[in-house]
């Protein structure tokens, strides 16, 4: 079924885009193809009472068919379970399956996979780690490292290791078993991208959307070497398969300069932002966010010069929208005021600053309590470049 396989190989972005049509699908699946569906649907929070319907009926149905323990029967007791978040159904279908199925049957798997996930939705993180460090390698044995469920278990179990990374590195003395946690997430995060990769191909964006997972994970524990390489790689793939101006890429080229930037690479930055330069145009509901992130390249880069053509640029275009002395456009000066103040441009910095003092006398009414403040930075700042 195509839209089956366009949700297991898709990010969870595109599973939400996709459960209209999953949704709609179920009113005419047969039994099979609708307990496929719904399973599926029953991962998305906004969608899972509507799949917990259409998975009790499907369960109805094989009870009246097959015998209480059958897998099938099995499968459908823990997908239920997991769409109603109800922790003791899964504790009492992880325990039938193991009974009747054995540690290393898919039934089984997709069982634990689900208590594990009861156990982390209640946290109780050391329970969904003790059954995902049991359950794995009983799944590698039995249905093969490359099932979607072995894929589930792992990467469930590579959260619980985040968690356990962030919660132990603030602990007093934590930093060698958050050391630990977050070589288990690593394990377990390279592990999915190989399963996922021999199944949907290197470019697939759930192999994307998983190594982009790693990156975040490496990024957020300081391993900004690794990280940056991680969202290289993410980058061309993405650039390959969806093409230089796809939502998908521009989020992945943002991300990746946002790590130059925080890695003190702002040359790198730079070429990131600039096709921005040529194509933003501002929203009503947009701040403009991109040209101001390639002017604080620029800026970050030693290009003052850069930076101020491109800030001048926004100004005109906030200026158009909102007035050149609406409230948000004499912000938006301050705050380019103080960006030079903080590179040490001071020189340039008393331009902005001139002109917000310029903008709050010619206002009506007056706010002469922000007009003194402007004042006493532009005075702060023409100090400074005297000096300078």
């Amino acid at each position: 079924m195509e839209l089956i396989a366009a949700w297991e190989a898709g990010t969870g972005a595109e599973r939400e885009r996709l459960a209209p049509a999953l949704e709609a699908a179920l009113e005419t699946a047969d039994p099979a193809g609708r307990y496929a569906l719904a399973e599926r649907l029953a991962e998305l929070d906004d969608h899972r009472h509507a799949a917990a319907t259409h998975l009790a009926a499907v369960l109805a149905a094989q009870r009246r068919a097959l015998p209480a323990e059958h897998p099938d029967v099995l499968e459908t007791r823990a997908a239920l379970a997991h769409a109603e978040r109800d922790p003791a159904a899964a504790e009492a279908v992880a325990t039938d399956a193991l009974r009747a199925a054995g540690p290393r049957h898919a039934a089984t798997a997709h069982a634990r996979l689900r208590l594990a996930q009861a156990h982390e939705r209640r946290g109780d993180f050391a329970a969904a780690r003790h059954l995902l460090r049991r359950a794995i390698p009983d799944a590698v044995r039995g249905i093969g490292p490359d099932h979607r469920r072995t894929a589930g278990l792992r990467l469930t179990l590579a959260e619980v290791y985040e968690r356990d990374t962030i919660r132990y590195a603030s602990l007093h003395r934590g930093a060698l078993r958050a050391y630990r946690s977050l070589l288990g997430a690593q394990r377990q995060y390279h592990r999915t991208i190989e399963s996922l990769e021999r199944v949907h191909g290197p470019g697939a964006p759930i192999v994307l959307a998983t190594l982009e997972r790693l990156a975040d994970l490496y990024e957020r524990t300081g391993t900004l070497g690794v990280a940056t390489a991680q969202y290289e790689a993410a980058l061309q793939w993405h650039e390959m398969r969806h093409g230089p101006d796809a939502p998908e890429t521009r989020a992945a080229r943002d991300t990746l300069a946002r790590v130059y930037l925080r890695g003190r690479h702002p040359e790198r930055a730079v070429p990131l932002y600039e096709p921005v330069h040529h194509e933003h145009e501002p929203t009503e509901s947009e701040p403009d966010e991109a040209l101001d992130d390639l002017a604080e390249a620029h800026l970050a880069a030693g290009d003052e010069a850069a930076a101020q053509e491109v800030y001048e640029r926004l100004f005109l275009l906030l200026a158009e929208r909102d007035g050149p002395d609406a409230p948000e456009t004499v912000r938006y000066l301050a705050e380019v005021a103080e960006a030079f103040d903080e590179a040490g441009a001071r020189a340039v910095a008393v331009g902005w600053h001139e002109r917000v003092v310029a903008a709050l006398t010619r206002a009506e009414p007056r706010d002469e309590a922000a007009l003194s403040l402007a004042r006493g930075h532009l005075a702060a700042a023409r100090d400074g470049a005297g000096r300078a």
